[in-house]
């Protein structure tokens, strides 16, 4: 399973193939005892904000992603997009992004160190049993929050959850700083309660996996 997840060929491959979000690209089966789930932010000036929401297979896959997708996009675009937009992130390693910054001086050494710092931190995680690696990441996307907060120009932001309940009790706290019970319905469709069942049974009843899996997927793009 690491060799799956742990290549950057299987992650530019995959991105090719499913030419979805990358942060959907398991989301066609439903999530199940052993999923992991996400909440990410990339906001940049020229970019705009991009918010997803989304579970993975397993925590392995989880890592795969964070260090061969997500922090190859989100590093590309803090690096390219203060001011300018982009409609298309190339499939290179994300240290060679990193690398392409330094030299183009769109970025400082210290940054790009700083971006480094973080790879190879989600780099170790492969070597955990699972249970470890959910609570190392947990504590690297904690500091990476710190580190990414940005300003009102460009800002990182990841969150794991463990299960889909914990996922769905941090949605109706990001909503209700933001909005009201009827604007969440009139996203999702859904009642506070009957969302709450819905992330409970997510894992045992396909029905509410499939509600749950297209709630995540188009309507809480502006839950953040």
């Amino acid at each position: 399973m690491r060799q799956k997840y742990n290549s950057f060929e299987y992650w530019k491959n995959i991105i090719v193939e499913n030419r979805t979000i990358r942060g959907h690209v398991f989301m066609n089966e439903l999530p199940t005892e052993k999923s992991v789930y996400m909440h990410t932010l990339i906001y940049s000036r020229g970019n705009g904000l991009n918010n997803i929401w989304s579970y993975f297979p397993n925590i392995k896959a989880f890592i795969g992603y964070i260090q061969y997708s997500f922090l190859q996009e989100a590093f590309y675009i803090w690096i390219n997009c203060k001011d300018d937009s982009v409609s298309y992130i190339p499939l290179k390693p994300v240290e060679e992004v990193i690398r392409d910054g330094e030299v183009s001086k769109k970025i400082t050494k210290e940054e790009a160190d700083k971006m480094k710092k973080y790879i190879n931190r989600v780099k170790k995680c492969w070597d955990l049993p699972s249970n470890k690696a959910v609570i190392e990441m947990k504590k690297i996307i904690r500091e990476f929050n710190r580190d990414w907060y940005g300003d009102s120009k460009e800002f990182l932001y990841i969150k794991l959850f463990d299960k889909p309940e914990d996922l769905g009790k941090f949605v109706l706290e990001s909503n209700y700083m933001a909005s009201s019970e009827e604007e969440f319905k009139s996203k999702t469709h859904e009642d506070l309660t009957t969302w709450m069942d819905l992330c409970c049974r997510a894992t045992k009843d396909k029905k509410a996996g499939e509600i749950f899996r297209k709630i995540l997927q188009k309507s809480l793009t502006e839950v953040i």
